[in-house]
């Protein structure tokens, strides 16, 4: 606990300086890219009433329940069996989870995207510029997304030689990844949201060397 708490705030720095700042620009030129293609508002009405986007209905549920479940199960575990590295690994997932949350939030405040609203209306290149115009809990990029990756980089990373650690991180995350970009968010939220949280799942587990 004391490690994760000591990195978490230079965490944070590091995320938002060097080479990662490049990362922050590509996400925002994707999403550019998306939005003015037509491709973002093109993915809401080719799945609309598809029976996969019903198949992906359970990606909102999944990607809140997993995140909080996972660490605390990894800790409660870890202080059982006396597993210092099971706890701190614990603690490090869960700190890179709240690190991705507080990233999308932040992003969240200040350009306030509504979302598709059932396909309805092309409103994809709608964006409140501002601060807390459209709320920190909806818009770009996906905090679902975000959070899933971050948690799942950190995962694969820190268990890097389990074979079956990496292959269930990778698919717990394209689920979550494609079930919300095709629900309740635009594709766009989605791929700025992978992007962003493979730098915060990498940047926590990397200070755990330094």
């Amino acid at each position: 606990m004391r490690f994760a708490l000591l990195k978490f705030f230079k965490d944070i720095g590091r995320i938002f300086s060097g080479r990662n700042l490049i990362w922050h620009g590509v996400a925002i030129i994707a999403t550019y890219l998306l939005v003015i293609s037509g491709f973002d508002w093109w993915i809401v009405t080719t799945f609309r009433g598809t029976e996969l986007r019903v198949l992906a209905g359970g990606g909102g549920s999944l990607g809140f329940l997993v995140p909080v479940v996972l660490p605390l199960c990894m800790l409660a575990i870890g202080w059982v069996r006396r597993n210092r590295e099971l706890i701190r690994n614990g603690w490090l997932l869960a700190q890179a989870e709240i690190t991705a949350v507080l990233l999308s939030f932040f992003y969240k405040a200040f350009t306030g995207r509504p979302g598709p609203h059932g396909g309805l209306i092309d409103n994809s290149h709608v964006f409140q510029f501002g601060f807390l115009r459209g709320g920190v809990f909806w818009g770009w990029p996906s905090s679902h997304i975000i959070v899933a990756v971050a948690g799942m980089v950190a995962l694969m990373v820190l268990y890097r030689r389990n074979a079956l650690v990496k292959y269930l991180c990778l698919a717990y995350a394209i689920y979550i990844g494609l079930a919300v970009s095709i629900t309740f968010h635009w594709f766009s939220d989605g791929v700025a949201a992978a992007i962003l949280g493979t730098v915060v799942g990498l940047t926590v587990v990397r200070a755990r060397k330094n």
